[in-house]
C-alpha cells in the first residue's frame, strides 16, 4: 500500500480526523490528506517546522528503545487540535490531527483513544478492525 492509499484509509476511518501526513524521519513531507472544508491553523512553513520538531522528538524517544521498547505513538494536545505521531516503519512517521470540537455522528465515530487504537490496527494490517 502506498502512502496516499494509507492516508485515505485513515481519513475515511473517522470524521474527527482533520488531516493526516506522512513524513520521513527528518520531518520532510511525503504525502498529505486533508479533510474537505477544513482550514489549516498553520501556514505551510509553520507546518513544516512543526513536523521537523516532532520528528526530532521522535528520534530522541528512539534512544529509549533499549530500556522501554518501541514507541507506539505520541500525543501533542493543543486548544484547537490534537496531533498524534505514529512510527511508520523505520524511516517514516505518520501524523494524524484531530479537531478539538470532535463530533460523534454515529456509533463508528469515537474519541481520541478509539481513534488511536483504530490507526494502530490499520498500521498493523489487522483487517478485522479496519
Amino acid at each position: 500500500m502506498n502512502f496516499d492509499q494509507l492516508l485515505q484509509i485513515i481519513m475515511d476511518s473517522n470524521v474527527n480526523i482533520r488531516h493526516s501526513i506522512v513524513a520521513d524521519s527528518g520531518g520532510n513531507v511525503k504525502a498529505v490528506n486533508h479533510r474537505e472544508g477544513i482550514t489549516n491553523y498553520l501556514s505551510e512553513d509553520e507546518t513544516a517546522a512543526s513536523l521537523k520538531r516532532a520528528a526530532s522528538a521522535w528520534k530522541a524517544r528512539k534512544a529509549l528503545k533499549p530500556k522501554l521498547g518501541d514507541g507506539k505513538y505520541a500525543v501533542a494536545a493543543f486548544e484547537k487540535l490534537t496531533r498524534i505521531t505514529f512510527p511508520l516503519g523505520d524511516n517514516h512517521l505518520l501524523f494524524v490531527s484531530l479537531g478539538s470540537d470532535q463530533v460523534r455522528t454515529d456509533v463508528h465515530h469515537a474519541g481520541q483513544q478509539q481513534i488511536i487504537e483504530h490507526v494502530l490496527n490499520i498500521l498493523d494490517g489487522d483487517p478485522t478492525t479496519q
